[in-house]
C-alpha cells in the first residue's frame, strides 16, 4: 500500500501532465517529440495504474478523491488526444491513458456516496458516460464492448441516482433528482441520446447492445419525460 505522500505526488505529476496537455491544445504547440510524448505517456498510465489500486482500498479511497483536481483531471484524461499524428504505440499508450482514466471513474462512481456522484457531476461525469459508445466505432468485439459497458453505465448510474442506491457492498444515498437533470443535460450535449437509438438494431456483444440499449433508452426516455 502507498503511503499518503506517494499517493498524492503521483496524483499531482498526473494533474500536471494534464494541465500542460491542456495548455499545449488550447496553444497549438504540441511540438514534442515523438520520445519525450511516449515517456510522458509511459508515465502517466502507470501512475494511473497506480491511482486505480489505492481507489480499491478502503483506507486510502476517501484521500484519493479529496486530492484537488484529480477527478478533473481523470475526466479530461478519458477524452485524451496527442497531436494529430499519432504512432501506433503513441496511439496504443493514448488508448491505455483513456482506458485507466475511465476505469478509475467508475470505481469511484461505485464507492463514492452522494457528495462524491456530486462532484462527479460537476466536474462533467454525464459527458464521460457518453464517451465510451459514442466514439466506438467499427463492428469488432473490442469496440462492442465498449458500446456495451457506456450504455450500462448510463443505465445504472441514472438508475441508481434517480432511485437512490440501497446496497450492503457500497455507500448507500437518497434519491438525488437535481443530479439526474445535471447528467441528462450533459448525455444530452455529447449527442448520446440520437447515439442510443442508433444503436437499437445493433445485435452485436452477442445480443448484448440491444438489450443494454433498450434499458438505457427507457430510463433517458422517463427521466425526459418527468421533467417536461
Amino acid at each position: 500500500m502507498l503511503s499518503n505522500y506517494e499517493i498524492k505526488r503521483i496524483a499531482r505529476a498526473i494533474i500536471g501532465f494534464t494541465e500542460s496537455n491542456t495548455k499545449n491544445k488550447q496553444e497549438k504547440q504540441n511540438e514534442q517529440s515523438d520520445s519525450e510524448s511516449t515517456l510522458s505517456l509511459d508515465q502517466v498510465a502507470s501512475g494511473l495504474d497506480s491511482i486505480f489500486g489505492q481507489i480499491l482500498r478502503q483506507k486510502s479511497f476517501k484521500f484519493v478523491i479529496q486530492i484537488p483536481k484529480l477527478l478533473q483531471s481523470l475526466i479530461a484524461l478519458v477524452n485524451f488526444r496527442l497531436g494529430t499524428h499519432l504512432r501506433e504505440q503513441m496511439d496504443l499508450q493514448r488508448q491505455q491513458v483513456r482506458y485507466l482514466s475511465r476505469l478509475c471513474l467508475k470505481q469511484i462512481k461505485r464507492f463514492g456516496d452522494e457528495y462524491v456522484q456530486s462532484e462527479l457531476i460537476r466536474q462533467g461525469f454525464g459527458r464521460v458516460l457518453s464517451i465510451a459508445f459514442c466514439t466506438a466505432g467499427g463492428a469488432g468485439g473490442e469496440e462492442d464492448g465498449e458500446i456495451n459497458d457506456g450504455l450500462g453505465q448510463i443505465y445504472k448510474f441514472l438508475r441508481d441516482i434517480h432511485e437512490g442506491r440501497y446496497d450492503d457492498l457500497y455507500p448507500s444515498f437518497q434519491p438525488l433528482p437535481l443530479l439526474v437533470r445535471r447528467t441528462e443535460e450533459q448525455i444530452e450535449e455529447e449527442g448520446a441520446i440520437e447515439e442510443i437509438e442508433a444503436q437499437m438494431n445493433n445485435k452485436g456483444y452477442y445480443g448484448g447492445i440491444k438489450y443494454q440499449t433498450n434499458e438505457a433508452k427507457e430510463v433517458t426516455l422517463n427521466h425526459f419525460v418527468n421533467w417536461d
